[in-house]
């Protein structure tokens, strides 16, 4: 199963899409672990979101996956995996916090952002849980 789970194949693609998904998250996650990047670190995020109501579990499983996940995805290590929790991460951010439209909020007009940033993230990390890593992957390395 763990091999299933990890088997790829040598595809540039699915490479570029894993290298540009893992380089678009992990900023997002070094804000919410780190505080880089104008982030607040992991006790503020971390009181951010269980003040708001989300449960303090899941509230880790979000920092943790967009920084290590992210990293890990770059390593292609596990990728499926981590594409599959950052899929659940941006269907819930949609449907919770930006449901303001479909554009994002480039002009700061609207009242936040739209959601077709999350699209894109949820598009390209459903290739990755079909196929795979691709070349230059951990996972690959260890499914030979």
């Amino acid at each position: 199963m763990f091999k299933r789970l990890l088997q790829t194949d040598d595809n540039l693609v699915s490479f570029i899409i894993r290298i540009t998904v893992a380089l678009v998250m992990l900023p997002h996650g070094a804000q919410k672990l780190l505080g880089m990047f104008g982030g607040y670190g992991f006790k503020a995020t971390m009181n951010y979101f269980t003040s708001s109501g989300t449960p303090s579990i899941l509230a880790f499983l979000v920092i943790f996956t967009e920084s290590i996940g992210s990293l890990l995805i770059l390593l292609g290590f596990t990728t499926r995996i981590w594409a599959a929790m950052l899929t659940v991460i941006m269907l819930v951010a949609l449907n919770m916090h930006h449901a303001n439209g479909f554009f994002m909020n480039w002009t700061g007009t609207q009242a936040g952002e739209g959601f077709e940033y999350h699209l894109l993230v949820i598009g390209i990390n459903l290739a990755l849980i079909i196929k795979g890593a691709g070349r230059w992957s951990a996972d690959r390395q260890l499914s030979k």
